[in-house]
């Protein structure tokens, strides 16, 4: 048998371990954190592009690939590495598709997916820079921003927990209202100020007056100032990055205070660096 020249094997030897270090940085740059909770109430739970399940306490990483989801009475607040926020409502249910954040404003990108209930968000660094990088997809319309504090909410026949309060569930659909700044429903704008909302088949149409779905749900409107913290939650918050873990050891529901404020930057770092999980 012909047996393989020692230049032919030495070549090949030097191209594999060429690609090594290529496949180790891809391999880790998918482990880096897209965020972090900054603020939970109830219980949240988390299931990663792994098929890992894990309660998320305040503290803890979030990834690309990773589904959220919140309990009744249970909400979370999640600051992105550009200081991008994502407020999730009770039951809802909120997909991380894409994210990636460099400080390259031609590749970074900031794809979520939104299944059911509703959220709050705050563009970030990348929608600064680049707004066409920023989308929630919902079952009913894509949502584009162009640097925003917007807030939406999908009913599907599950919008009947503000009926103690007054509100009358509403037809299904998607239920959007623009705070700061614009953004695209399908393809239609909206401005500061404006309210939207999108049927089952898909139309979109500006709505005249707020929708009392959006304008009188607490979670909404208290999802940018959690409450402080009580002595107890003191005491038993995560004190540095070892002790905030991705699971509640204990399993126990916790609610945890937040900054009052959050600076947003105009335009993203040069350089960003995050630490693996």
């Amino acid at each position: 048998m012909k047996t393989m020249p020692f230049h032919c094997f030495l070549r090949i030897a030097l191209i594999v371990l060429a690609l090594i270090p290529v496949w180790h940085l891809d391999l880790a740059y998918c482990k880096n954190p897209a965020g972090k909770v900054d603020a939970v109430v109830g219980k949240v739970t988390v299931a990663g592009a792994d098929g890992t399940v894990g309660i998320l306490a305040k503290g803890a990483s979030v990834f690309s690939g990773d589904i959220i989801s919140t309990g009744p009475n249970s909400r979370v607040r999640i600051v992105f590495s550009d200081h991008g926020l994502i407020f999730l409502r009770p039951s809802s249910r909120f997909v991380i598709d894409t994210y990636q954040h460099t400080g390259n404003a031609q590749q970074d990108e900031s794809k979520f997916s939104l299944i059911k209930g509703g959220f709050r968000a705050v563009t970030g660094a990348i929608g600064h820079a680049n707004r066409d990088k920023v989308l929630i997809e919902t079952p009913v319309a894509t949502i584009g921003i162009r640097g925003t504090d917007h807030e939406a909410r999908f009913c599907a026949g599950d919008c009947l927990d503000l009926t103690d309060i007054g509100v009358s569930a509403p037809p299904d659909g998607l239920y959007t209202a623009t705070n700061v700044g614009q953004t695209v429903v399908g393809t239609r704008q909206f401005a500061a100020g404006q309210y939207g909302f999108t049927n089952p088949a898909r139309v979109t149409i500006s709505l005249a007056e707020p929708p009392p779905i959006l304008l009188r749900d607490p979670n909404l409107r208290e999802s940018l100032e959690f409450q402080k913290k009580t002595p107890r939650e003191e005491k038993n918050a995560p004190t540095t990055e070892g002790q905030a873990k991705r699971e509640n050891p204990d399993g126990e529901e916790s609610e945890q205070g937040a900054p009052e404020e959050i600076a947003i930057p105009a335009q993203p770092p040069t350089t960003h660096t995050v630490q693996c999980r």
